[in-house]
Order: C-alpha cells, then sequence, then structure tokens
C-alpha cells in the first residue's frame, strides 16, 4: 500500500490544493495527515475542510493545541496568526453546523498513531506535539536523542520543524538531497525518525510544497509548485495576519 504523509499545512489552500492534486495524480491509496492545519496562513477553515474530507489518519499539532487552548511559548507572530484564527473559526450561538463541525473536529485529533513498527506523531515520540527534533540535535542534543530513540519501534514519522530529511541513531541528519530524495528502508531494520517536510511553509528554502509517499520499501519525498504569490497576496490583505507570513514562502524560510 502507497500512503502519502502530510503536516504543517498552516492554512496555506494553494499548497494544500496542489499536494492533494499530485496524490491524486500519482494514485496513492490513503492520506495520513501529521498535524497543523492552521497557523500563519489565511485559509484555516478551506484547509480544514480538505483535510476532513481527504485524510485516513488525523494527528494533533501544536498550532491546532494552541487554537483551541492558548498559544503558550509562540513567537509574536504566530502567536498573533493563532489569535486572528481563532477569533474566526471558534463556533458561538450564531454559528453554523459546517463552522461547528470543524471545531470539533480539531478538538477529535489525536496525539499518535502506531501500527506495524511504524509511529506517527507531530512533534516527537517524547513530546508528541512540542518537541522539536532537529538536525543540529544530532550535534548538540545527544542525550535527548538517545531517550527519543527508546520510544519507538522502528521508524518514527514527525513534521512539526519543516525540515525533512532522516535522523539516525548514529545520530546524524540527512536531507533528502543527500539521499536523492528516497530513504530505502534496510534489511536488518535500523530506526530513524523521518521528517515529512511541510506543506504549507517549508523551510529548508525551497519554496516548494513538500509531503512524503510511502510504501513498504521507502519512503520518497515529493515537492510540488503552487501558486506562492497568490497566498502571498491573501496574507497581505488580511485585516489581522502579518505579511510576514505570506513573505516567507517566497524563499521557503
Amino acid at each position: 500500500m502507497r500512503r502519502a504523509l502530510i503536516s504543517d499545512i498552516h492554512g496555506n489552500l494553494e499548497a494544500l490544493s496542489a499536494v492533494l492534486a499530485d496524490i491524486q495524480r500519482r494514485g496513492i491509496d490513503e492520506i495520513y495527515f501529521l498535524g497543523d492545519v492552521v497557523g500563519y496562513g489565511p485559509n484555516p477553515e478551506e484547509c480544514t475542510d480538505l483535510t476532513m474530507k481527504n485524510c485516513k489518519l488525523h494527528l494533533l499539532g501544536n498550532h491546532d493545541d494552541a487554537l483551541l487552548r492558548k498559544a503558550v511559548g509562540f513567537n509574536p507572530l504566530a502567536k498573533s496568526a493563532i489569535d486572528c484564527t481563532r477569533e474566526r473559526m471558534k463556533p458561538d450561538q450564531s454559528s453554523q453546523p459546517q463552522e461547528r463541525a470543524r471545531w470539533e473536529y480539531l478538538e477529535s485529533l489525536q496525539r499518535i498513531h502506531a501500527e506495524a513498527g511504524l509511529t506517527f506523531v507531530h512533534a516527537s515520540p517524547r513530546d508528541y506535539i512540542f518537541e522539536y527534533i532537529l538536525p543540529s540535535s544530532a550535534h548538540f542534543e545527544r542525550e535527548k536523542l538517545k531517550d527519543v530513540f527508546t520510544r519507538f519501534e522502528r521508524v518514527c514519522f514527525v513534521g512539526h520543524s519543516h525540515l525533512p530529511g532522516v535522523m539516525t541513531e548514529e545520530p546524524r541528519f540527512y536531507t533528502p538531497r543527500e539521499l536523492s530524495g528516497e530513504y530505502r528502508f534496510p534489511d536488518p531494520p535500523q530506526k530513524v525518525v523521518v521528517n515529512i517536510g511541510s506543506v504549507g511553509q517549508p523551510r529548508d528554502r525551497d519554496p516548494r510544497a513538500c509531503y512524503l509517499e510511502l510504501d513498504d520499501t521507502a519512503c520518497r519525498w515529493n515537492r510540488v509548485e503552487y501558486d506562492v504569490q497568490k497566498t502571498v497576496e491573501k496574507v497581505r490583505s488580511s485585516s489581522c495576519l502579518d505579511v510576514r507570513n505570506g513573505l516567507r514562502l517566497i524563499e521557503g524560510r
């Protein structure tokens, strides 16, 4: 079975629509969503509707959690976007059924899913929605990584940092470019953490949307062009989103 793993959409409808079209074009069977449908971007409602409709697995991200509760520990840019989104999306007595359904969907998101030696979380198997596993962790957080690797059986798929790649148990981090866009699962199996990258806000200096294609033998990062400028203009015209949320998309940072 082939699956698409998507994460960190962040209200970017143009990126999500392009990724869903690419997934359909490739004939991929199922979509697993690893969290953060909201935050930063101008179309949180539409993106939530699309994940509700298209994804088999739905996990909670830190921005989704902040939307439902409170943005604690967020930088001012991220916090203002979440506060803006909450004002738009949180239902009240006058809300329509679809608005309530979106909120209930977000409240129902799982924090972790495991099957057949594979673990799926938004951030880390130690802290499902907040802890970062960064490329720099291989050099500066080795004790943390030792603990991380005790928390899952074989492969742990994450998003959160928006930086695609593979962290090995050595530890060492490999970018998709170093892996020629594909990581083949070794035999005998070795534990790895695989970051699937971000659909709606890539931060690896490549503005194209990123998602992961997974089968029994390998995982592959697919990059998809989308109308970045259209998203930027939507952010620019928003009454409560900072334009920097859009401008960063141009450079993929």
